[in-house]
């Protein structure tokens, strides 16, 4: 049996475990119902509860390969629609001090997220299993809560994505002027369905100042319209041996120039400071990131830099006679994936949602400025892409 296999098993017993807990337990009526995040139980005595969605998206693009080297826009264009994604996912929760959660790539039939969270109480938390670390901003905020189509090209090359491993998060100073969130934890750093290899585990640690005495959620749009400001100002760092020099929702992989390595040959360092802030609906959010690759068998050390900075605004706000359910939205990305030789990837994108039913279905449309700059030359694109995201 696969250690994926093992995995999903394990899944289904620990939901399986909550819905009889919380049936067994019920003091009174409760029934299943179609709510915010699907099909929904709750025992209103308990406070106990399970869910249970799908989601869909749909694109085309006519660059559906973004380029990542100069040689990589000699590669025939790759246009077209697509299933870009197909998950279904899961939600239970003990009482307010237990929840679990499971999400699937129907798609690619691969384990996403499968995590649960102990809830000390509202200042404390610790959280064990899979899922995206709460590194930067950007890449936790759900595919299907951003403001454009796809993340960032800064995306590729400095997510850790997902790991599995065991976080806690706080928050101190709640409703003055230090109010901040905090995470620190230790992860297998092997990315995906990825167990640890048995050397030193990934170290995260990241700090959150709320300097407007305000949470603001990971995710994208100023759909809340918040009347007061919602920000934040966020620095995290990342450090980990392992055969890897990149992460996406493959799992482990390597960053253009890198063979295949063995295990704890590639030592990663990173860096990273953010901001965000929402108010009527008017969103900015930017990171700047700094990642440095050691390959400890071969020798050599390289630094790479990088970053994005994004708006959101619905026009509505200010023209009353425009729909609310537009929102326009503008981003420039940044990166410099080699220091040695000074090359530089740009992104320059502007886009447009139609919220139907807020993230949970919408019409995205963007259209992106491509350009590689290396000392061998320089070459540009631009892409167009439409969207249709829905979660049932």
């Amino acid at each position: 049996m696969s250690s994926l296999q093992k995995k999903l098993i394990l899944s289904r017993c620990l939901l399986g475990a909550l819905v009889l807990a919380n049936v067994g337990n019920a003091a009174t009526e409760s029934d299943w119902d179609y709510g915010s995040r699907g099909w929904e139980w709750s025992n209103p005595d308990s406070g106990s509860y399970i869910w249970a969605g799908l989601r869909f998206q749909s694109r085309y693009s006519t660059l559906n390969k973004e380029p990542l080297v100069l040689g990589g826009f000699a590669d025939p264009p790759e246009s077209g629609g697509t299933i870009n994604r197909a998950r279904y996912k899961i939600g239970a929760g003990l009482g307010d001090d237990l929840t679990f959660y499971h999400e699937y790539d129907l798609r690619n039939s691969r384990l996403l997220d499968l995590r649960a969270t102990w809830v000390s109480n509202p200042n404390f938390k610790i959280r064990v299993g899979q899922w995206k670390p709460e590194f930067n901003r950007e890449r936790v905020d759900s595919s299907g809560r951003q403001q454009f189509a796809e993340r960032s090209i800064a995306n590729y090359w400095f997510t850790i994505d997902r790991q599995w491993g065991l976080l806690a998060s706080g928050r101190i100073g709640r409703d003055t002027v230090y109010d901040s969130s905090w995470w620190a934890g230790a992860l297998a750093g092997n990315g995906r369905s990825g167990s640890s290899d048995g050397g030193r585990p990934m170290w995260l640690a990241r700090w959150q100042w709320n300097y407007s005495q305000q949470l603001l959620h990971f995710s994208q749009s100023a759909l809340a319209r918040y009347s007061e400001p919602h920000g934040s100002l966020a620095v995290a760092f990342v450090s980990n041996d392992s055969q890897y020099t990149r992460f996406s929702s493959d799992g482990g992989g390597q960053l253009p120039g890198y063979a295949d390595g063995v295990e704890n040959q590639y030592r990663i360092h990173q860096l990273m400071q953010e901001w965000a802030w929402q108010h009527r609906g008017l969103s900015f959010q930017q990171e700047l990131h700094w990642k440095s690759v050691e390959d400890r068998r071969r020798g050599g050390t390289r630094d790479l830099f990088g970053g994005y900075a994004q708006v959101g605004w619905f026009p509505a706000e200010q023209w009353r006679s425009l729909s609310p359910k537009l929102e326009i939205a503008a981003r420039v990305a940044l990166v410099n994936p080699d220091d040695v030789f000074d090359s530089h990837n740009r992104e320059f994108t502007l886009g447009a949602n139609w919220f139907f039913n807020g993230h949970r279905n919408k019409l995205t449309f963007d259209t992106s400025y491509i350009a590689i700059e290396e000392d061998r030359g320089r070459e540009s694109d631009v892409r167009y892409r439409i969207q249709w995201d829905i979660s049932l």
